[in-house]
């Protein structure tokens, strides 16, 4: 009975199942933590994992900031660059200096929302040569956000209106005047050609090249990145020219306008005399109108206007005003041995409605320079600078049955300028936007050069410590490239 006893119990024992509610329970309870204890650490990675992401993203921007700001301020102290390389802070203000033992700029750094940036930039000119491979001027910039960094790299070519290829100087086909690789029309949003236009030197814009008639370009032909040349009816390219894209940045007129041009300027010479000499040089510039009626100056909007058969000889400088009209056959010369320059000022500032025009000639005018001689290798004419506006339009309209060939410089990149009539011209038109009809001419002789404000110094003219006159220095950019890994010298390595 007792074996019998023990042998029923051992049964019953592994048929039932009563004490198994606690193991099974303690089994859950285990596999439910480490479910959620891995849910936890997939988390925690995840989380870290997005903080590194936002923060690299975070970090690429501020460098993208960084770079911006460095642009904007080689922009910003063009004029500068001509005379010394590099810029640095100095009590919360840039100065210009030298680059530092190492052949860069000195670091610049500066905070953008949470994130930090610091770039460093080679030095403009002949100094920071070789620093960035076959490109003029570079610039890196590190971001920096929550610990993690990230640098990138921006190059430059140096822009010049200049021709830079010296096989192609003397233009492509026997016969022209001008032509080659130098720009003499430049509109920065596009060019539009049209009717018998004759155009014998180099065009280029960024945007797009449209020409149709009769219109005959003797000159390379460049449109910006991505950008096309259309042609229809008889247009055509001379033989011998090149058609290239690339981009051109157009310095702006304030990188290189005096700073005290609205207080320090030649405006009396137009105004009529009060008394003798007053105000101080008065009437200096030659003029044959009669000054009491007539005066070619009106100082209260600073519009110069001439008409009927005036001529007005200047010789003063730089002047300072709002507009320029010329009707009939009137004509504004500069005197022989004179630097002339009129700076037009805003047409916010002027007072001008959207549209207005700041330069209109017609009639039969002429403007031109006595001291224009290229037989005798001289080639000063007048310069026409207009600052123009992003936001308001202006414009030049050069327009009429000229008889005989205007000299000058016209430069306004946010002005457009529009060609017509017969007239002829030399030396350069640069703006916004380029439009030519009618029967006009547009060529250079062999020689002429462009004034310093609008071409960068040779190497030889660095060199030269007697060299007095300012110049500017503007820069295009090429390329955007991410450097990798961690780098201590040069600020460009692993680009």
């Amino acid at each position: 009975m007792f074996f019998e006893s023990i042998r029923l119990r051992l049964r019953e024992l592994a048929t039932s199942e009563r004490g198994m509610a606690l193991p099974v329970a303690l089994f859950a309870m285990i596999s439910s933590m480490a479910l959620a204890g891995a849910a936890v650490v997939s988390s925690v990675d995840v989380q870290q994992g997005s903080k590194r992401d936002s923060g690299s993203k975070s970090a690429i921007a501020a460098a993208d900031g960084g770079a911006n700001v460095a642009t904007m301020r080689l922009s910003r102290y063009a004029n500068s660059l001509d005379s010394s390389p590099c810029l640095r802070e100095s009590g919360g203000t840039l100065v210009t200096s030298g680059p530092e033992a190492d052949g860069w700029c000195p670091p610049i750094a500066g905070t953008i929302g949470g994130a930090t940036y610091s770039y460093r930039v080679s030095p403009a000119g002949a100094e920071g040569k070789g620093l960035c491979g076959e490109y003029d001027l570079c610039i890196v910039s590190t971001g920096t956000v929550d610990g993690v960094s990230r640098r990138i790299e921006m190059t430059f070519n140096e822009s010049t209106l200049e021709s830079t290829d010296e096989e192609e100087e003397d233009g492509g086909e026997e016969g022209t005047s001008g032509g080659g690789s130098f720009e003499g029309m430049v509109g920065r949003e596009g060019i539009e050609l049209s009717g018998n236009a004759d155009i014998r030197v180099g065009i280029g814009t960024d945007g797009n090249v449209t020409s149709s008639g009769n219109t005959s370009i003797c000159g390379d032909i460049r449109v910006g990145i991505g950008k096309k040349w259309t042609k229809s009816g008889n247009a055509s390219q001379c033989k011998g020219y090149k058609f290239t894209e690339g981009n051109l940045s157009l310095p702006p007129v304030s990188s290189f306008m005096p700073s005290n041009i609205a207080t320090v300027n030649s405006n009396n010479r137009l105004t009529k005399c009060i008394s003798t000499n007053n105000p101080v040089n008065c009437q200096k510039d030659t003029y044959n109108g009669t000054w009491s009626s007539t005066s070619p100056l009106n100082p209260s909007n600073r519009q110069i206007s001439l008409s009927g058969n005036t001529t007005l000889t200047v010789g003063g400088g730089d002047y300072w005003i709002c507009s320029l009209s010329l009707s009939g056959n009137s004509q504004l010369i500069m005197a022989d041995g004179a630097t002339v320059r009129f700076f037009f000022d805003t047409p916010e500032k002027c007072g001008l409605s959207s549209g207005a025009a700041q330069i209109s000639l017609s009639g039969n005018n002429k403007i031109a320079a006595t001291g224009y001689q290229p037989s005798a290798g001289k080639f000063n004419v007048p310069g026409f600078y207009l600052l123009g506006s992003p936001s308001k339009a202006t414009t030049v309209n050069l327009s009429g049955n000229y008889s005989t060939t205007n000299e000058f410089v016209l430069y306004g990149p946010d002005t457009n300028v529009n060609i017509s009539g017969n007239a002829t011209f030399k030396g350069l038109i640069a703006g916004k936007k380029i439009t030519m009809s009618g029967n006009g001419k547009f060529e250079n002789d062999s020689g002429f050069e462009l004034p310093s404000e609008l071409q960068p110094p040779s190497e030889e003219e660095e060199e030269d410590e007697g060299e007095s006159t300012p110049g500017v220095r503007y820069f295009t950019p090429q390329s955007y490239v991410e450097c990798t890994g961690d780098v201590v010298s040069p600020p460009n390595a692993s680009c």
